[in-house]
């Protein structure tokens, strides 16, 4: 894979309406390019086709796209998280370096999610392995990690690559919910008062309810000391969802 390539095209299809947009949503210290995400989406996915990345290969030449600009972090991430089921190991080393270098929410949310839970998980890697990172978009990459326990469809323009990889339209990282996986892992959690984290919290609680609200609801109730206010509110939501279920 060439990661300079891949950089030039994305900056061909920049504008600066698109990048002003975005600048609205983020402000990352590589810079924001301005080109639609559905063209990153597209990229990322014909990059995979043409000369997807193989690991430990690769590593050096990923790293250098993922530092080029916001959106070439975002392709990056794509077609790491691309190689995770072929060499799960490797791809949560590299995650794992990039960890320090995120301070996006979009950025957290797609590294967490595609590639350090999706690692975890086809490693046999424990999320707590991940560690309890001081930086907050960080923190926020780590907590989306239990999102790959969920057979939630993976979300966002990174995903393209892996999608591309399997031919598939919908790609989750399990088929049904790993609901002891996610209860622990929320655990170590729920105190964090900074913003970002406890809406990554009540996120993955969100999905969580969606496929196992009787967990989500035992989780809440076993909780020592009661739960922060809006993540009380989602167990509620999960108590009234599996009251339908059972009803």
């Amino acid at each position: 894979m060439d990661p300079y390539t891949l950089s030039d095209t994305l900056e061909a299809l920049a504008d600066a309406e698109t990048a002003r947009r975005q600048r609205k949503q983020a402000q990352p210290l590589r810079g924001i390019r301005g080109t639609p995400l559905a063209e990153v989406a597209r990229i990322a996915a014909a990059a995979q086709q043409e000369s997807p990345a193989r690991l430990p290969e690769h590593a050096a030449e990923l790293g250098e796209l993922f530092a080029a600009a916001w959106e070439d972090g975002l392709v990056a991430i794509g077609l790491l998280a691309a190689t995770v089921p072929d060499s799960p190991h490797d791809a949560l080393d590299v995650g794992l370096d990039w960890l320090g270098r995120i301070d996006d929410v979009a950025t957290a949310d797609a590294l967490g999610w595609l590639v350090l839970g999706g690692g975890c998980l086809a490693s046999g890697e424990p999320l707590s392995s991940l560690g309890k990172p001081m930086h907050v978009a960080a923190k926020r990459a780590v907590v989306m990690a239990a999102m790959a326990a969920l057979p939630e469809p993976l979300e966002g323009a990174s995903a393209a690559a892996l999608r591309s990889k399997l031919s598939q339209r919908r790609v989750a990282w399990v088929d049904s919910p790993q609901s002891e996986v996610i209860a622990e892992h929320l655990n170590g959690w729920l105190r964090d008062e900074m913003p970002p984290v406890r809406k990554a919290v009540r996120r993955v609680l969100r999905a969580w309810t969606k496929w196992d609200p009787a967990a989500v609801t035992a989780w809440g109730d076993a909780v020592r000391g009661g739960l922060p206010k809006m993540l009380r509110a989602e167990v509620e939501r999960a108590r009234r969802r599996a009251a339908r279920m059972t009803s």
